[in-house]
């Protein structure tokens, strides 16, 4: 007589916890795999999102999510407001229908527990790698044949103007709408070129005919003589290794060096690596060019200066970078200390240019505006991903100036605390702008 045996037992849980959640591939919408889901738990709901939304352009029209359980349940379902899909694994969703009211619900398998997930799961609806500006104004004073420069500081925007004979302050907290200081800066001479000068955190330092100007408020500047030194000032240059830096020229050989400013004093640099005895190379820029301190990948203090005039007048296109490299980081280093490079050498990007800005703004250098040695204003902007080496002109589709912004030279471009780009005013050879534009990158407001 033959006998059955039964062996199979079925082993019931009371287990909902979801263990993972993402999307099946799909080579024509990567967005959705290349994030990772966090799933969390509370005591009988939980959540799965993504920390940051699915990129740009990700669809979630049509999507199939792959889930995987603590326990097999005995049902997995979609709630939508409208409609209720029993999952099967394979279950196409539309995640854009009504996205605050998805969840997911669970039921254990020994019916006795259920769960419900909310699923919070969103693209963003904004390209981030576009631009955003506007015109703030068209008119911060009356324009006449003025130079100008702005400064952040405070929380306020404040903009030095100098029409040839006097020196005005405007200020503005949002670009949209300035006040004209009631006082004006004192200590300044009449003619100041303000383009010259130069921001240390909220101090401003020029130099004029051998006094070294400094101010700490943006208004009462004080006037220190080096009238007594065997060398002149010639124009403030950088802001380098926490440091605020100019440019010398020896009275006797006309050679011009560098110096730093430090306790309100300025103090000869003579060796720098790149340089024969600290004398810096006829081409080297003394007025009309660009600089700025760069946060480097290297982590080495870094700064550039580019384009301007040489002491004949000569405009140039050379970009110089200084770096600064640690006594104790120098093993494997032929230098330890100042260096500088020409980097138009090996890498010519451009032709010679003078009065542009540059400023570094999330992962890359952007330079604005200029006129070149063919008397041509730039019209376009120019990107550096790689720290000023090499240049180009970004996609239009994502980076453009408005339609009512004029070529131009010799505007002033500052970033806010809110990562807001400020570019103000400039000229041309019949015009002079005073106008405010404010531009932002999308990804930098997330």
């Amino acid at each position: 007589m033959g006998c059955v045996s039964n062996t199979d037992t079925v082993v019931t849980s009371s287990e909902t916890r979801v263990q993972s959640f993402t999307f099946y591939e799909d080579t024509t919408n990567r967005g959705l795999t290349e994030m990772t889901y966090i799933i969390e738990h509370l005591s009988d709901t939980g959540r799965i999102y993504c920390k940051d939304s699915l990129r740009f352009g990700t669809r979630l029209d049509s999507v199939v999510p792959y889930v995987t359980y603590k326990a097999t349940p005995a049902l997995a379902k979609y709630c939508f407001p409208d409609t209720v899909i029993i999952s099967t694994g394979a279950d196409t969703l539309d995640l854009t229908k009504h996205p605050d009211s998805i969840f997911l619900y669970v039921l254990s398998s020994d019916m006795t527990q259920e769960r419900w997930y909310h699923l919070d799961i969103y693209a963003h609806q904004s390209d981030p790698y576009l631009y955003v500006w506007e015109q703030l104004t068209n008119q911060v004073f009356k324009p006449q044949n003025c130079k100008m420069k702005v400064f952040y500081a405070n929380e306020k925007l404040h903009l030095y103007v100098n029409n040839g004979f006097q020196t005005q302050i405007y200020q503005s907290v949002d670009g949209r709408s300035w006040a004209l200081m009631s006082n004006a800066p004192l200590g300044l001479p009449v003619s100041c070129s303000v383009r010259d000068i130069l921001q240390c955190g909220t101090s401003l330092y020029y130099v004029e005919d051998d006094y070294l100007y400094i101010t700490d408020d943006m208004l009462q500047w004080k006037a220190i003589d080096c009238s007594g030194r065997d060398y002149q000032l010639v124009n403030m240059l950088m802001v380098f290794h926490d440091k605020v830096w100019c440019i010398l020229q020896n009275r006797v050989s006309q050679d011009l060096f560098l110096g730093t400013v430090q306790d309100c004093d300025i103090h000869p640099v003579t060796s720098i690596y790149g340089l024969n005895n600290g004398i810096l190379p006829a081409n080297f820029p003394i007025s009309d060019f660009a600089s700025l301190p760069i946060k480097s990948s290297s982590e080495r203090p870094r700064a550039m200066v580019v384009g301007g005039r040489s002491l004949d007048g000569t405009p140039v296109n050379t970009r110089w970078n200084f770096e600064y490299e640690t006594p104790a980081n120098s093993e494997n280093q032929p230098f330890a200390g100042y260096r500088v490079v020409d980097f138009s050498i090996e890498q010519p990007t451009f032709h010679s240019l003078t009065g542009m800005s540059i400023i570094q703004y999330s992962d890359h250098l952007i330079m604005f505006g200029g006129i070149d040695n063919d008397l041509e204003y730039r019209s376009d902007i120019l990107y550096s991903d790689d720290e000023g080496m090499n240049w180009y002109v970004p996609d239009t589709s994502q980076n453009q100036l408005p339609k009512t912004y004029q070529s131009r030279q010799q505007q002033t471009v500052v970033v806010d605390a809110e990562d807001n780009i400020y570019i103000i005013g400039g000229q041309t050879n019949t015009q002079t702008f005073s106008d405010v534009y404010r531009g932002y990158l999308n990804s930098m407001k997330w």
